[in-house]
């Protein structure tokens, strides 16, 4: 007969403690090993037996990318045909994002994937250059901008590409709306690869 049960510890530590040091375990342990000869205390991480730890399915898929808000609250997987930056120059994306610019890629709506935390995710939704409605998808607790849905392109997605794993390392080969560029970022254009 074969009988289990889960604890779950909010942290390694804790469960280290509990296996190694808390007094009732250790000595329930030692009291059941002597009755049940094959009796053994898994450890499961990231709800694997063994082995590596768990990836969420859309990882698997060749060429995509983690990303991760400020927080780590929400994490998901955007699958780019190439690791680089398009560059906006927006009023928009100035003001929500308090910068000269964002760092974006359009991509497949299909190929962005929310792996944990999607009911923390909020949207924002204004009027685009287009006069329809963009739907900013950000954090609730940390407001990092995750991605952008535009009703003018009802099939892609617009993913910051700077939260991506690597996103410091890509290299920015666009931009758009250059027109919002501020005078003191014209610079970048030359440093952009193919000075495009």
């Amino acid at each position: 007969m074969t009988h289990g049960f889960v604890l779950e510890f909010a942290s390694q530590a804790d469960l280290d403690y509990y296996l190694t040091e808390e007094s009732v375990h250790v000595q329930f342990t030692k009291d059941v090993s002597k009755l049940i000869e094959d009796s053994v205390v898994i450890d499961i991480r990231d709800g694997v037996l063994f082995g590596p730890a768990a990836e969420h399915p859309s990882l698997k898929r060749e060429g995509a990318l983690k990303g991760t808000c400020h927080c780590e609250a929400v994490s998901w997987t955007a699958r780019l045909e190439k690791a680089e930056h398009v560059l906006c120059h927006c009023s928009t994306c100035q003001k929500l994002g308090g910068g000269p610019y964002s760092c974006n890629q359009i991509i497949p709506k299909e190929e962005l994937v929310i792996v944990k935390g999607q009911g923390n995710v909020g949207v924002y939704t204004y009027k685009g250059a287009s006069g329809k409605s963009v739907n900013c998808h950000f954090c609730k607790t940390c407001t990092s901008h995750i991605y952008h849905h535009q009703d003018v392109m009802p099939d892609k997605v617009i993913v910051r590409t700077l939260l991506l794993e690597g996103g410091s390392k890509m290299p920015a080969t666009g931009e758009i709306f250059g027109e919002g560029r501020l005078d003191w970022v014209k610079e970048l254009k030359e440093g952009l690869v193919g000075g495009q």
